[in-house]
C-alpha cells in the first residue's frame, strides 16, 4: 500500500515547520516503540503516555471554554487552531448533534513512510498515536468519539466523528 493520497496542498514556511516538528515527534514515537519491543516491552506504555498527553490537551481546552460542557462550543472551536492547516482539516458535518472532520494530510504517516516502515507498522503506529484523540474526547462527557478510518489504513482521509451525548 502506498500513501499516494497523503500529499500536502497547503505549503508555507510556518505550516511546513510545524509539520517537521510533528514528523520528528512521529519518528520519536516509532523509535521508542521499536526499542521497547527489542526489550520485550509492549507498546502499552506509549498508549498510556500519548493518552495522557491527549487528556491534558482536553483539560486545557475545557479550561479555555466559556462553557466547558457545551457541545456547541466544542464543535465551534475544535480544529480551529494551528492544526487546521497542518492536517488540512475539512469540516464535513457540523450540526447540533454531530461534528465530522476530515484530515487530508498526516505528517506522521509521511514521517513513518520516510523511515521505511511497512504499511502495517504505519497503521499500528497511527492506532497507538490516536490514543491522544481518544483520551481528549473522554474529557468531554457530552460527546462520543469515533475514528472512521485513517490515511494510515489506506483511506483517502482520516475521519474523526463526534456525536453529542444527551
Amino acid at each position: 500500500m502506498a500513501f499516494d493520497n497523503n500529499v500536502p496542498s497547503i505549503r508555507n514556511f510556518a505550516v511546513d515547520g510545524m509539520r517537521e516538528i510533528s514528523g520528528r515527534r512521529a519518528d520519536t514515537i516509532g523509535n521508542m516503540i521499536d526499542e521497547a519491543k527489542q526489550e520485550g516491552i509492549s507498546d502499552d506504555f506509549a498508549r498510556r503516555a500519548i493518552g495522557k498527553y491527549g487528556s491534558d490537551n482536553g483539560k486545557r481546552m475545557r479550561d479555555c471554554m466559556d462553557d466547558p460542557d457545551s457541545f456547541d462550543e466544542f464543535r465551534r472551536i475544535f480544529g480551529t487552531d494551528h492544526n487546521h492547516d497542518v492536517y488540512e482539516m475539512e469540516t464535513v458535518k457540523n450540526t447540533e448533534d454531530e461534528l465530522e472532520i476530515h484530515f487530508h494530510y498526516c505528517p506522521y504517516v509521511a514521517a513513518w513512510e520516510k523511515q521505511g516502515r511497512s504499511p502495517e507498522e504505519i497503521a499500528h503506529l497511527c492506532d497507538v498515536t490516536m490514543e491522544g484523540d481518544r483520551e481528549l474526547a473522554k474529557v468531554f462527557p457530552f460527546l462520543s468519539f469515533e475514528l472512521r478510518g485513517t490515511i494510515a489504513e489506506g483511506c483517502p482521509v482520516c475521519c474523526l466523528h463526534f456525536d453529542r451525548v444527551r
